[in-house]
């Protein structure tokens, strides 16, 4: 099943019919309660990042399922923010630090925030605002096709898979795993990617349904 693309932004406009969507999904796949409300939980952090970006950002939503027997929930946006613009923003908060690389969807949301920017200064705002020593991006990197463009796909699971092999020796990861242990997103779904292809980036939250 494919659903309807419903546009979302960050002043939280299509958010209650995306909700609507994606009960609509889960009564059509005929799920049992217990993984219709998972999905429903992964739906709302998908579109809770949405909001926290910035209120000029939109992106479209919808939901798949495939023969593999897992749904895909969908969020795909072209974003034009720069990097002055976002040192920007940092330099005019309060605390000086960039509060949304906190927690797992955090991360993600920064992930999302910086895909235009090269990787240097990707690395540069981690180092700067929260990231400390663990480059949780790179961390994360699965496929990178071109580091010019910075198109590259991005895994919760390779991330995952990062910090427990360092978590052991580095304070940074021992922390980092803590946050995948309390997230909502790292408990439910099977895997978070997000693929960045020019000025698109796209993020698929991936859950097994039967």
């Amino acid at each position: 099943m494919l659903t309807d693309k419903i546009k979302v932004d960050g002043w939280g406009i299509g958010r209650e019919e995306a909700l609507e969507v994606a009960d609509r999904f889960t009564e059509y796949e005929n799920l049992d309660h217990k993984t219709a409300l998972r999905i429903h939980l992964l739906v709302e952090e998908a579109l809770g990042m949405v909001t926290a970006i910035t209120e000029d950002f939109d992106a479209l939503f919808w939901i798949e399922s495939k023969a593999d027997d897992k749904a895909y929930i969908h969020l795909l946006a072209e974003t034009d923010m720069d990097y002055k613009k976002k040192r920007a923003l940092i330099d005019a908060s309060k605390s000086k630090t960039n509060s949304a690389a906190v927690g797992v969807m955090g991360k993600i949301r920064e992930i999302v925030e910086n895909s235009m920017y090269t990787m240097d200064e990707v690395g540069s705002l981690e180092a700067e605002n929260g990231g400390g020593t663990l480059m949780y991006s790179s961390m994360g990197m699965t496929d990178v096709s071109s580091m010019q463009s910075m198109d590259y796909t991005w895994s919760l699971n390779t991330y995952r898979d990062s910090v427990e092999d360092i978590k052991g020796n580095n304070p940074a990861a021992e922390m980092a795993w803590d946050e995948l242990e309390k997230s909502i997103v790292a408990n439910l779904a099977d895997d978070v990617k997000v693929a960045v292809k020019g000025s698109s980036v796209e993020l698929v939250i991936e859950k097994k349904i039967r």
